[in-house]
């Protein structure tokens, strides 16, 4: 039905009563609201989320999904929406002859709830033109807002993560601390901290993706993400790569191309391994590997790294959007310790920590969260999530008609989902490695 209206109106735009139009009068603010398709902030809502990495892992209570979703009445800052939470049976049971009657355990059921707050952006139109170049601009704004909806959703909940006290951290090759990691050793990501992620995973009793049969035992599947680079390293084990065609080809002998599979690089060790891709045309990386770039020379003596795009007028991109608010940089050999940070600076640097030496950095070397990455397992259920069940367009008309603000707002929130008795994540493990650039990339 709606691609029949959208049909109906790009036609209506593009014709009169004597056919076809070869020139489209000038219009202005009236006539962009009036390309304006009624399901404008739906679509691309709905878009965004089916095109982000944890919406396409997500599901409805029940269906084992990473991601749990709930819709309903969201409206304003506060709303919550509660989840059902049945945990697992802990008691010992009866042997013998022993009396059940009186020793039943208790179904473990609780609830969960998750707060929803306000998310809006808006893409700004400033100049008349013709229908048809109207519509193009409403279509390319709805298309904006899309990626940058999906990239919110996916960024929120991997911070949401890695930020959590609430989830276990491990360390590559059993260190102790991100400090404590080193080229020398080798702490990358590899095949061995697959094993031990799914270990962790299993270890805190982990509600496994699904499980699979083999010679007669039930086998638990998880599945962990990771970076780009991260990706290239493991492609660069020729025992890992071989052992992935193997398993594809298995998967496909069997008929078992679940879901959960889309997108996936493959299954290693029974663990479904996602990477997930932070190029945009801004150097601003991920919550998974946080990149950014000088945009000025950096001398050796300076106590401010200015970072992006040099000139770029976007005063609104956040350069540093996933860096910690403090911490440790690196900028090629140098590690710099940081006290502050701007959209496009960092504050209050201290130069040659960590038995580094003090450098000149020209515009365009890559920064890093000193070289760290993080790699995030999950099971089933491991976020609660709650989703509109529809967004709502928004629009502001400014300059005597001449400019319009195309935009959407939607209410959501999400949340770990904690275990009642431990009272934190069982379903999640972060794991901490190096992530040194490749070459000169």
């Amino acid at each position: 039905m709606r691609k029949w209206k959208f049909i109906r109106l790009l036609l209506g735009l593009l014709k009169d009563a004597r056919g076809w139009t070869t020139e489209m009068s000038v219009t202005g603010v009236a006539e962009i609201d009036a390309v304006i398709p009624e399901f404008f902030a739906e679509g691309a809502l709905s878009d965004g989320n089916r095109e982000s990495f944890w919406g396409s892992l997500a599901g409805k209570e029940g269906s084992r999904m990473p991601v749990i979703d709930k819709t309903g009445p969201l409206k304003q800052s506060g709303d919550q929406l509660t989840f059902s939470v049945i945990e697992q049976l802990m008691g010992a049971g009866v042997t013998g002859e022993g009396v059940l009657k009186g020793n039943e355990e208790k179904l473990g059921v609780g609830s969960f709830t998750v707060t929803a707050d306000i998310v809006r952006h808006a893409v700004a139109v400033s100049k008349k033109s013709t229908k048809q170049a109207n519509f193009s601009e409403v279509q390319r704004a709805k298309d904006l807002l899309r990626d940058w909806f999906a990239r919110k959703l996916d960024g929120d909940i991997f911070t949401t993560i890695t930020d959590s006290t609430d989830v276990d951290t491990i360390y590559a090759n059993d260190k102790a601390s991100s400090g404590a990691l080193n080229a020398t050793d080798g702490d990358y990501f590899g095949p061995t901290e697959i094993r031990r992620m799914r270990l962790a995973l299993q270890r805190q009793g982990a509600l496994p993706l699904k499980m699979n049969k083999v010679n007669g035992r039930s086998i638990p599947i998880y599945g962990c993400v990771f970076s780009e680079i991260e990706e290239e390293r493991l492609y660069s084990n020729t025992t890992f790569t071989q052992t992935i065609r193997e398993t594809w080809e298995r998967i496909k002998a069997q008929g078992d191309i679940h879901p959960l599979y889309q997108g996936a690089l493959g299954m290693y060790n029974n663990m479904i391994l996602y990477p997930y891709y932070g190029i945009l045309p801004i150097p601003q990386g991920t919550a998974l590997r946080p990149e950014t770039t000088l945009s000025a020379t950096l001398v050796t003596a300076g106590t401010t790294a200015t970072v992006g795009v040099a000139g770029d007028a976007n005063t609104l991109a956040s350069y540093t959007l996933y860096f910690s608010t403090t911490g440790s940089l690196q900028i090629e050999d140098e590690i710099i310790s940081y006290t502050g940070k701007t959209v496009s600076t960092f504050t209050g640097l201290t130069r040659g920590v960590s038995s580094t030496t003090a450098a000149q950095h020209v515009p365009g070397k890559l920064i890093t969260q000193r070289d760290i990455a993080t790699i995030i397992g999950f099971g089933a259920e491991a976020i609660c999530r709650a989703f509109p069940s529809q967004a709502e367009p928004i629009g502001e008309k400014d300059d005597y008609g001449a400019q319009i603000g195309l935009g959407i707002e939607a209410y959501y929130g999400h949340a770990v989902r904690k275990d009642k008795r431990r009272g934190k994540g069982f379903n999640l493990v972060k794991m901490k490695v190096l992530s040194k650039n490749p070459g000169t990339i």
